[in-house]
């Protein structure tokens, strides 16, 4: 018999998914009053990058989980300085749940305000407000007893917040979760992003991933190059196009990141320890991944060089099957 939980509670990243956010895009309308040539790509986009967090969201239904998406109500809220911010297509940037606590940024939008009311009706469950986007789930590894935080991305007033945890700060100088993600107890897969794998997790199994999804091409000295003329962002679905590239570079160049240092396979979302979601197509980790018993569900997010977002930013797990275990004792 299943024992009631929370609505918040997750100790780690591999217990059997019962609730979990995936992020959305913005209505498409939000961007009539740009340019047309820059309007078009907004729209294709917007309809390619839909599409595929239905047939994600389909995916995880069909797994039995709940799924909460973001609502947005007024472009008016999303508007800083003349410029749309970034919409909540990556809630695992700004946002983690530890234990029974979703810890959400101090500048909180309204479109996950329902699913936040439904938490604070029940009362083994916290919400607590940050004062920055620091503390989230992309810096975040939690291991049961045990909390991994980059130091470049802690807010040291929350040194006092986890008083039955492990506290490992670590010198990563970014998000956690494009290094490494646990599949379960004793294995995970990484890559060389980080290098300390041995005495964080002594004894464990590593899958080593050699090679980021995408390569950056040489410069020939064509401007429009991909993927050199920005340096940052792309998306295949769309081709080139100089004033989209413009009006990103000038007015949302904080909406895309690296991509061509991207492991998108590697920033994966655990459903349990038999099953996995991950982007790409990488058969050689899925045969690898077979060997441990996982059987990966491959999901299509064909814009993702532009988001530079994989299953791990796309979500939060809200409520995994899990309690606060503790799998090196020996550390006291």
């Amino acid at each position: 018999m299943k024992v009631d939980l929370p609505l918040i509670n997750s100790h780690n990243s591999w217990s059997p998914l019962e609730e979990v956010w995936l992020g959305d895009v913005y209505p498409a309308g939000w961007y009539d009053h740009l340019s047309s040539d820059v309007r078009d790509i907004f729209y294709q986009l917007t309809e390619n990058t839909k599409e595929d967090l239905t047939a994600i969201e389909q995916k995880l239904v069909s797994m039995d989980v709940t799924v909460r998406r973001p609502i947005y109500n007024s472009i008016d809220e999303y508007i800083i300085d003349d410029n749309l911010v970034k919409p909540e297509i990556c809630p695992r940037d700004r946002y983690c749940v530890i234990g029974n606590k979703l810890y959400r940024p101090w500048q909180n939008p309204s479109c996950w305000q329902p699913a936040i009311d439904d938490y604070l009706k029940d009362p083994g469950s916290g919400i607590v407000t940050g004062t920055s986007n620091m503390l989230n789930g992309a810096n975040i590894v939690r291991v049961g007893r045990d909390l991994i935080i980059d130091q470049d991305c802690f807010d040291y007033k929350y040194r006092g917040e986890f008083p039955d945890y492990r506290v490992r700060v670590v010198s990563n100088g970014g998000h956690m979760d494009g290094c490494f993600a646990i599949l379960k107890p004793g294995l995970i897969i990484a890559n060389h992003y980080w290098d300390d794998y041995a005495n964080t997790f002594p004894g464990w199994d590593i899958i080593m991933l050699d090679n980021p999804t995408y390569q950056a091409a040489p410069y020939t000295g064509n401007k429009q190059q991909y993927p050199v003329y920005n340096g940052k962002f792309w998306d295949t679905t769309v081709g080139t196009n100089r004033s989209f590239n413009d009006h990103i570079i000038k007015h949302a160049l904080d909406w895309v990141g690296c991509y061509t240092e991207t492991y998108f396979e590697l920033n994966c979302l655990v459903v349990d320890t038999e099953n996995v979601i991950m982007l790409s197509e990488n058969q050689q980790l899925a045969n690898e991944l077979d060997k441990h018993g996982i059987n990966v569900h491959w999901v299509p997010f064909r814009s993702r060089s532009f988001w530079d977002g994989a299953m791990h930013c796309l979500t939060v797990d809200i409520r995994r099957r899990s309690t606060i275990e503790d799998f090196f004792p020996e550390r006291g």
